[in-house]
């Protein structure tokens, strides 16, 4: 899915991601402003347009970050040992997603949203650790309580 909205033309992106900013922009006056301030919702999304953008590079590798992690500590029932490598899997999957964009027209790569991609991928990681350690997963005693 990632890669494909990738490919997405430069202006088709565009009109996607200012239909969703309008649309959230709508819903914002709609439940806390009412009736009346809907006219400022152009000048909202010409000014927020870029951060939902950045969003959801977060959160859509937060979710890559969340299931990569989460069936590796599944798999391997450790919660350390594929840290660095599904860290290193988010950081190149940002990075091919960047290098494909480079070649579509009017898209461009940028390091930047590397760096977003690789910190929403390592805070779905963050979330599995929280629940595992919440649960007590991982824990010596647990693995030996079920090995036993």
């Amino acid at each position: 899915m990632i890669f494909a909205l990738s490919a997405d033309p430069g202006e088709e992106s565009s009109n996607i991601s200012r239909a969703v900013t309008g649309w959230l922009w709508h819903l914002y006056y709609s439940v806390f402003q009412g009736e009346g301030n809907r006219e400022f919702v152009g000048m909202a999304v010409d000014s927020t347009e870029n951060i939902v953008r950045k969003t959801a590079h977060f959160a859509e590798y937060m979710a890559v970050g969340f299931l990569s992690y989460g069936t590796a500590v599944l798999w391997s029932r450790r919660l350390g040992k594929w840290f660095l490598a599904v860290l290193c899997q988010l950081f190149i999957s940002g990075a091919l997603d960047e290098f494909h964009q480079y070649w579509v027209p009017g898209r461009h790569a940028s390091v930047r949203d590397v760096l977003i991609d690789t910190a929403g991928g390592l805070a779905g990681m963050v979330v599995i650790l929280a629940v595992m350690k919440a649960a007590g997963a991982g824990s010596k005693e647990n693995r030996s309580r079920q090995e036993g």
